[in-house]
C-alpha cells in the first residue's frame, strides 16, 4: 500500500512548479472572465489586489512585466 501524500512528500502535486503555473493561469483567466462578465474590464485593478486574488506573491506582476520586457528586447536584437 502506498503512503498518502503529505505537504512534504514527493507525491504532493501542489509542490510541482508546472502545476502551480497552471493554477495561476487558471485563476488569472477566471479573474479576467469575472471582471468582463461584471462589466468591470475598464476599471483599473491594483497589482496587489490581483496578486491576492490569484494567490501569488506581491511581486508577481512586476516579475511578469520584467520577463516580457526581456523577451521583447531579445527579439528586437535579432532584427
Amino acid at each position: 500500500m502506498q503512503d498518502p501524500a503529505t505537504d512534504t512528500s514527493q507525491q504532493d502535486i501542489t509542490l510541482d512548479p508546472e502545476f502551480i503555473d497552471q493554477q495561476v493561469d487558471r485563476l488569472l483567466s477566471w479573474e479576467i472572465l469575472q471582471r468582463y462578465c461584471n462589466n468591470q474590464e475598464n476599471i483599473p485593478m491594483k497589482p496587489l489586489d490581483l496578486c491576492d486574488k490569484i494567490g501569488v506573491n506581491k511581486g508577481y506582476v512586476h516579475q511578469v512585466i520584467t520577463t516580457v520586457r526581456k523577451k521583447l528586447n531579445a527579439e528586437r536584437r535579432y532584427f
